[in-house]
């Protein structure tokens, strides 16, 4: 038989009462404990000492439904007995005086153990008759151990207390200690347990041997390292569901509304002020996006009910400091009344110890809610609500139980949830402050300037987390708003990419606001900026419509040389029309960049921008080759994005980033933060258009997985949206890259002919007449190649930036033959020279080293391919190390050392080639001003990728890395 586990003390002192016995000096003992304590265990165990001593055992038990029966636990002990036979149960001093008699001539024949669990529920005669024959044990060959639950009612009734008193000793079974439980825990597991799984299941249970067992059966074999918890099986859980409602069914009324009061108003961790307790914040790229439960779907229970936990800590996460005054008033109770309530529950074992009332364990508080009925539930909430409202409490407390509450029809529940919102915004919980407002949507009106009001609220709380639950809103709420002003100043906030997504009837609205609002010019005030913000939106919108593109150009000249950037309202709208004119090519390269440059001067880093017109801005800097501001400000926004935590922000400019980026040619870094924006949902709400930065890195860096994934992705933009659809560029490349020229071909032309129509001219954004020329070439078209090229190259020139004018020649270079081709691609490397974008110069000096090795200019080709091996290594594009190093055919011509270190990072390569070099780790750190336990570490992870044991297998790859001089 498994050992009683930490009652060995408790076993000792029955034991002695039994050799007592044997001896006719017998004693009533009794066992009091809280629910759960172990007293029945204990008493289970006594029948096989007292078999190895000689005494023979009867047993009783009580229960609650048999009160009502004379001697009905007398019965249970004495019917086994020989020649006792069915008792006459029949109460009286005779018959009681009978018993008695009975027991004593057979304890002379063979001494008994009489016990009697849970005394508490004992009928009357019966205990009568246990107080009577503890009163004349002493001369008995018996001893008589009763157990006594403390706590209940019935425990402290005058002929139970009587029966008690008469005991020899009183046997009160305390909370287990560490060491008992981390042999129980060795028993569970088979093992000797980690420190931390013992930790946590005696901090879990509080050494209560009920809560101890729930928390060993969640426990697995291979247990949880310290600080970790499961969850409980299903069957485990309910079980202890039950016993514990059981238990609390049989309390009085004010006991049952105490506890129904802490469970309501102890429900976790004080949000308003646990630093630590973010509910907005997203979750991390890897582990899957956060999903929020709509709390309208399970009405009655609140919406972040999860599964218990029995493995949590009593008295930290699941005990909130509670207010002893306002837990009476909810009860109902005056302060006597609530001590003794709270006294009844510390001694069954449900309550801790201290000063304020507080939980054993959190399946209690779940217990005690599962116990109330729907309306009880939704009347304790609701009067749980208005008095934290009325006692001044933060608003967020009063909202979290309305939230458990069906509907909110009360002015003032409105006025609770949406200030809760409020609350949750300002300390960067959107999904709070999301559910905070549905839930207000409940009890407002189906129509209306108020619900109207509630829906703007709840897309502006929803645009950084779910921006197409927010387009819904904000559809709802257009159509609810009464007057052109308020209609004006809702449009006005709405984000473009979100109002781009709209329906046309949507649009059909906003456009006629605008109209009616009038012309910006001769507004002033917050009309003028609604009145600009709605143009910015409106040419976003229809920025590819017919005949509204070339309209960007001449707006923004209107506006004077230097437009006017003073307010937010005026940057976007600038922004927008510099994009139209970038694509439109009615501005120069240069032109674009000032004002651009502009706008960034003017405006704050900040991750709202992406809520604005802004996102455009970089990619009209992108194709004005003017990147030194951009990648701070964008950098700066990042990082506060990602202390704020918001997904939508933090995709967004994850792919501006990859945008300028791949702008500068650095494409293994571009794909990382690719991956960051699909890792942060913006696949589940962007449209393909808006996602163009994301195309155009699957194409430069010919990933099919991610041009697999985006061509995937069916969310397409609305009717009233003209722009050329980037799926034809993703399936052309995946066409290439599958050895399909013509097909490919097929695809970048049918997107060049929809761009044209769109008025989409700039080569800087898309160089399509570039693909299709080279597409043309080796299909054998020469002049349809070489006219695409020539047309390429004068759009570029007119445009005047060295990257776009710079990949024309070389495209033009590419299709022609002999000293001429060279030419040209020596033109090509000489524009791309200095250049912000690396990649298209190492393509070039690939492209024109193989070109002079086949013209037999060995030493110059050597060189060229030198330069494009090393600067492709350094922004990340393996394929042309990998060509370069096998034309030279050096050292590192064998192909896979190029790939090896283009998978390191910038600082990486830095780190290795200085080390490749010689260069010890110190000096290392004091050249780039970093920590030695920085070296170390990139130093360790460019071990691993290269494959090599330290520095000395390191050095075969010096001429692939950066040298003392380039670092």
């Amino acid at each position: 038989m498994t050992p009683l586990r930490g009652r060995e003390r408790e076993l000792d002192l029955i034991s002695a009462a039994m050799e007592s016995a044997r001896r006719g000096d017998g004693r009533l003992l009794a066992v009091t404990g809280g629910l759960g304590s172990g007293k029945t265990a204990l008493l289970r165990r006594l029948p096989a000492l007292a078999e190895r001593r000689g005494l023979r055992t009867l047993t009783a038990g009580c229960a609650p439904q048999e009160q009502d029966f004379p001697f009905g636990v007398v019965g249970q002990l004495l019917d086994p007995l020989p020649g006792c036979g069915p008792l006459d149960l029949v109460p009286g001093p005779d018959r009681s005086a009978e018993l008695l008699s009975s027991v004593a001539d057979l304890s002379r024949d063979q001494p008994l153990l009489l016990l009697v669990d849970d005394l508490q529920w004992a009928d009357p005669a019966s205990l009568r008759w246990l107080g009577e024959l503890a009163q004349r044990l002493a001369g008995l060959h018996a001893v008589v151990v009763v157990s006594l639950r403390e706590g209940e009612p019935g425990a402290d009734a005058p002929p139970v207390q009587t029966c008690v008193e008469r005991a020899a000793r009183l046997v009160h079974l305390a909370p287990l200690p560490v060491e008992t439980v981390a042999d129980l825990v060795a028993d569970h597991l088979g093992h000797p347990g980690e420190p931390g799984q013992i930790a946590a299941c005696h901090e879990a249970s509080g050494g209560n041997p009920l809560f101890l067992s729930a928390a060993l059966t969640a426990l697995a074999a291979a247990g949880p390292a310290a600080g970790h918890a499961l969850a409980a099986p299903e069957p485990r859980r309910v079980a202890l569901h039950e016993r514990l409602a059981v238990a609390l069914r049989s309390q009085p009324a004010p006991v049952r509304r105490l506890a129904r009061a802490l469970a309501v108003l102890d429900q976790g961790p004080d949000r308003e002020t646990d630093p630590d307790h973010e509910p907005g914040r997203e979750a991390d790229p890897g582990q899957g996006p956060a999903r929020e439960a709509d709390p309208a779907q399970e009405p009655g229970r609140p919406a972040e009910s999860q599964e218990p936990d029995l493995l949590a800590v009593p008295g930290h996460e699941h005990c909130r400091e509670v207010d002893v005054e306002l837990v009476s008033r909810l009860a109902e109770l005056d302060t006597a009344g609530c001590e003794d309530a709270a006294r009844s529950l510390r001694r069954l074992g449900l309550l801790t110890d201290g000063p304020a009332p507080c939980f054993a364990h959190p399946a209690v508080r779940e217990a005690v809610e599962e116990s109330m009925t729907p309306a009880e539930h939704e009347d304790i909430h609701l009067r749980a609500a208005q008095l934290l409202h009325n006692g001044g409490h933060p608003a967020e407390r009063a909202a979290a139980q309305l939230l458990a509450v069906t509907s909110c029809h009360d002015a003032w529940t409105v006025e609770v949830l949406q200030a809760a919102a409020t609350a949750a915004r300002r300390r960067g919980a959107l999904r709070e402050a999301s559910r905070y407002l549905r839930h207000a949507l409940l009890g407002s009106s189906p129509s209306g300037a108020d619900r109207a009001a509630l829906l703007l609220d709840l897309a502006a709380s929803e645009r950084d987390i779910d921006p197409q639950a927010a387009l819904r809103h904000l559809s709802q709420a257009f159509l609810l708003l009464p007057t052109t002003t308020a209609r004006a100043l809702a449009a006005a906030r709405t984000p473009p990419f979100l109002l781009g997504s709209c329906p046309p009837p949507v649009i059909d609205i906003v456009a006629k606001v605008a109209a009616d609002l009038g012309d910006p010019d001769t507004l002033t005030g917050a009309e003028r900026q609604a009145a600009l913000r709605l143009e910015a939106r409106l040419r976003h919108v229809a920025v590819a419509g017919p005949g509204e593109m070339s309209q960007c150009a001449p707006r923004l000249r209107a506006l004077g040389a230097a437009p006017p950037m003073g307010t937010a309202a005026e940057r976007e709208l600038v922004t927008v029309l510099l994009h139209g004119a970038t694509v439109t090519q009615r501005m120069t390269g240069a032109e674009v960049a000032h004002q651009a440059e502009r706008v960034l001067q003017h405006e704050p880093a900040s991750p709202g921008h992406v809520h604005t017109a802004l996102p455009h801005l970089c990619g009209v800097l992108a194709a004005a080759e003017s990147l030194d501001a951009i990648g701070p400000w964008l950098t700066i926004a990042q990082e506060r994005a990602r202390r704020d935590g918001a997904s939508v922000p933090r995709a967004v400019i994850a792919a501006e980033l990859a945008h300028v980026l791949l702008a500068r040619g650095r494409l293994q870094e571009a794909r990382a933060h690719a991956e960051e924006a699909v890792a942060h949902g913006i696949m589940e709400w962007a449209t393909l258009p808006a996602m163009t930065a994301l195309v155009m890195v699957a194409v430069q860096s010919r990933d099919t997985g991610l041009a697999r994934l985006l061509l995937g992705h069916r969310r397409e933009t609305a009717d009233h949206d003209y722009r050329p659809s980037p799926l034809q560029l993703l399936r052309g490349s995946v066409a290439v890259t599958g050895g399909d020229p013509a097909t490919a071909l097929e695809y970048v032309l049918d997107w060049g002919r929809s761009a044209e129509r769109a008025e989409w001219r700039n080569p800087a954004l898309v160089p399509w007449r570039s693909w299709a020329a080279g597409l043309h070439h080796r299909l054998g078209q020469t002049r349809k190649a070489h006219d695409l090229a020539d047309e390429e190259y004068e759009r570029a020139v007119a445009w005047g930036t060295p990257v776009v004018i710079g990949r024309a020649r070389r495209v033009k270079g590419a299709i022609t033959e002999g000293e001429r081709g060279i030419e040209l691609l020596r033109e090509s490397a000489a524009l791309l020279q200095g250049s912000v974008n690396a990649m298209e110069a190492a393509r070039t000096e690939l492209l024109l080293g193989r070109r002079l090795l086949a013209a037999g200019r060995g030493a110059e080709a050597e060189e060229r391919l030198g330069r494009a091996r090393d600067r492709a290594l350094a922004c990340g594009v393996p394929w042309i190390a990998e060509v370069a190093s096998r034309e030279l055919a050096g050292p590192a011509g064998s192909g896979q050392q190029p790939v090896a270190v283009s998978a390191l990072t910038r600082a990486e390569r830095r780190v290795a080639g200085l080390a490749a070099h010689g260069v010890p780790n110190k000096n290392i750190a004091e050249r780039l001003e970093v920590s030695s336990r920085a070296v170390e570490k990139h130093l360790t992870s460019a071990y691993r990728k290269l494959k090599v044991a330290g520095r000395a297998e390191l050095a075969a790859f010096s001429p692939l890395l950066p040298g003392p001089a380039d670092a």
